[in-house]
């Protein structure tokens, strides 16, 4: 009965972008392979120094190499392209993620578009908390619904699907959140499942709270712009607008006169609502709708 069962699977593709993780590279393969031989796996090497590609060559997988450090995204986008399985599953090579785990992300794919980990709070990156909070609480309110982990590296989703989205995904790490977002603005179903995670063995997370603090405040402009623009701008400009109003009629019955501080929120509220239109149709433009 199992043969028959893995017999009748899409094929899979499991895409791992690395960079230096010389040290857990061939465990993680060698792991996959152990539990998943009927799977693809495709590790895509982004430049790394420390012999990466080599010792994942070592264990009979497919291999690309990045000339240079191109980003996350530009590791997972080159993946998606050079896959040959319908299903595309992403995970770190790090060994954080129990490849154990990645069956019941493919059973998940037969009712869903997307399947991704949900990890537990107490899992994630402390220092990357505070900006998670923040992008995550205006991803949901730019989507109108609850997001259990916006930005999980444990992920399956269809070939066809990504390649649908791939201009949209950036070249770095918000490579996740931008394809979650994607897929949740079309109406696609997305689906979460809890997922455990192993403690790093080998080398740390390369987060800098400044240096990536700051990219996630340009993520989170970046997302409203392209998401759903009317979200924020709209909100702001009836606030400007309001404001304008209650202060011209202050004046009016206080001064029976109109300051030009009056006149600059009412223009600024006006104007602000046109450029949130014209962002409005421009994201549509950009994302296809």
């Amino acid at each position: 009965m199992k043969e028959q069962e893995k017999k009748i699977l899409p094929s899979v593709t499991v895409v791992i972008p690395a960079y230096n993780e010389g040290k857990t590279i061939a465990l993680t393969v060698s792991d996959i392979r152990k539990i998943y031989p009927e799977y693809e796996i495709l590790v895509v090497d982004d430049g790394s120094t420390d012999g990466t590609a080599d010792r994942a060559e070592g264990e009979g997988v497919r291999v690309l190499r990045n000339s240079q450090n191109r980003g996350y995204g530009a590791s997972l986008k080159r993946g998606i392209l050079k896959a040959r399985g319908v299903i595309i599953v992403t995970l770190d090579g790090d060994g954080q993620h129990d490849c154990r785990g990645i069956a019941r992300l493919v059973e998940g794919m037969a009712e869903s578009d997307m399947v991704v980990g949900q990890r537990l709070k107490e899992d994630q990156v402390a220092v990357r908390k505070p900006g998670k909070w923040l992008l995550t609480a205006v991803a949901q309110y730019l989507v109108n619904q609850q997001i259990p982990d916006l930005n999980s590296g444990f992920r399956a989703f269809y070939r066809t699907d990504a390649i649908k989205y791939l201009p949209l995904l950036p070249n770095g790490f918000s490579f996740t959140t931008t394809i979650t977002l994607s897929m949740l603005k079309d109406g696609r179903d997305v689906k979460y499942l809890p997922i455990k995670i192993n403690r790093r063995e080998e080398g740390s997370s390369r987060v800098s709270f400044f240096r990536d603090g700051g990219k996630t405040l340009l993520l989170i402009l970046r997302v409203i712009m392209l998401f759903n623009p009317l979200r924020i701008f709209v909100p702001l400009s009836m606030i400007l607008i309001f404001l304008g109003g209650i202060y011209t009629l202050f004046m009016m019955v206080v001064y029976s006169n109109i300051s030009d501080t009056t006149t600059l929120l009412l223009l600024a509220g006006i104007g602000t609502l046109f450029f949130g239109l014209l962002a409005d149709q421009i994201s549509n433009i950009r994302r296809g709708g």
